[in-house]
């Protein structure tokens, strides 16, 4: 037996210290991000070769965990090596979809499933992730995991990856497409004591329980993940403070439009200095992102990224209606056509795709990536007229929806195509 000596695994390779070409690494990862821990950081790199926002947002902010079991991978690649690793299956699905995007080789991929609350007495879902490294290069193709029980190894699904997207065999109809409507995410301050207010008798408060006394001029209704509870939601007692039409703008022509909202986001301009996310740095005072032509569209239809099961609501009021960064949504400028959108992912058939779909063990079970898989053409043609009353009813809604409104929304979405 080879004994080596210990390290910080940032610091050191572990495949300079075993040069084996076939290596049993068992390992327990901290199931932490970067931001959790206080010493032992790795260098902030974009180690997944992200672009644009998500490289500066991802870089910030990252499982150690996943970095590890990544990084052990990299060394030990083009070997006969075999990881064997404790981690949340949400990282072991990511690991799984970087080896297919680097086209590492590989025997075998499974993940051994088990009840961590039981085991752990945790929430997280937990697997051990085998990954059987080859030093055949050829096999780099064939990019499936099998997941099973542990204590039976009973085959519970099967996780393959194409074309960048990781698939689970419990899909029941085939909705998978690329979508003709384009999905976004809500604003993203990271300083809610001070964007976000509540009307309470007239007045608006702050997070610090502060009274603010501002022009109303940029201050917009806001809904927030939890507020996802109605299929129509048209009364808010929650605003945000938009300071932006688009990332970027300049901020300072609210000095001279809207000087109380002016001094008031100055009064508190520590607030916005000590942001830690690297996205505002360089940029005008007060900025924010997740904002567009899109946000101030006069109706949305839209969900919370964190509930298991997917609700969509439909979102008005006489000024554009906010969503935080939690949120996704898809923009109309017609209340009927919103509406039917509504319906029409609220009904059995789309429900039933995206359950199937999604890893509802995420943290986020649903976000842009996965709903813009949903291709709306053969959502027409699955969701009959009949279906999509079915689903008005059940939403207790009062009968509004007609053949001609699902028609109409049909013939947007073709020509979106």
């Amino acid at each position: 037996m080879q004994i080596l000596s210990g390290g910080n695994i940032f610091d050191l390779s572990i495949h300079q210290l075993c040069k084996e070409e076939n290596v049993l690494i068992i390992g327990n990862p901290p199931w932490a991000t970067n931001s959790e821990l206080l010493y032992n950081l790795p260098e902030k790199t974009n180690f997944k070769k992200l672009r644009g926002i998500d490289a500066l947002t991802g870089s910030s902010n990252f499982d150690i965990c996943e970095y590890i079991i990544l990084r052990l991978i990299d060394e030990y690649k083009n070997t006969d090596s075999t990881l064997c690793m404790l981690c949340k299956t949400s990282v072991a699905r990511n690991v799984i979809l970087e080896i297919s995007r680097n086209e590492i080789a590989h025997k075998k991929i499974e993940m051994l499933y088990f009840d961590s609350k039981k085991v752990f007495g945790i929430s997280a879902s937990a697997c051990i992730l085998i990954v059987q490294l080859t030093s055949n290069i050829l096999l780099r193709k064939n990019f499936s995991c099998n997941v099973k029980n542990i204590e039976n190894y009973e085959l519970i699904d099967t996780i393959t990856v194409h074309n960048d997207v990781i698939k689970t065999s419990k899909v029941k109809i085939d909705l998978e497409g690329k979508c003709q409507l384009l999905w976004r995410q809500g604003v993203k301050h990271d300083c809610s004591k001070v964007m976000e207010l509540e009307l309470k008798n007239g007045e608006f408060i702050n997070k610090n329980n502060e009274k603010v006394f501002i022009e109303d001029t940029l201050v917009f209704p806001l809904v927030n993940s939890s507020h996802f509870k109605k299929p129509v939601i048209f009364e808010f007692s929650k605003y945000v403070i938009i300071t932006q039409n688009k990332p970027g703008q300049d901020t300072s022509y609210i000095k001279k439009k809207l000087p109380y909202t002016w001094k008031y986001l100055n009064d508190h301009i520590d607030n916005f200095n000590n942001r830690k996310s690297i996205i505002y740095k360089n940029l005008p005072p007060f900025s924010m992102f997740g904002i567009g032509d899109y946000s101030f569209s006069k109706y949305k239809v839209g969900l919370s990224g964190f509930y298991k099961k997917p609700l969509f609501s439909l979102l008005y009021s006489e000024k554009p209606v906010m969503t935080d960064d939690t949120a996704y949504f898809l923009s109309f400028d017609n209340y009927d056509t919103a509406y039917c959108m509504m319906l029409l992912l609220n009904s059995a058939t789309i429900q039933d795709f995206l359950l199937s779909t999604a890893f509802l063990d995420n943290k986020r079970p649903y976000t842009v990536k996965l709903l813009s898989r949903i291709d709306f053409r053969k959502c027409v043609c699955e969701v009959s007229y009949d279906e999509i009353q079915q689903t008005e009813s059940k939403l207790q809604l009062k009968k509004y929806i007609t053949m001609e409104k699902y028609i109409e929304l049909a013939r947007l979405i073709n020509s979106n195509c």
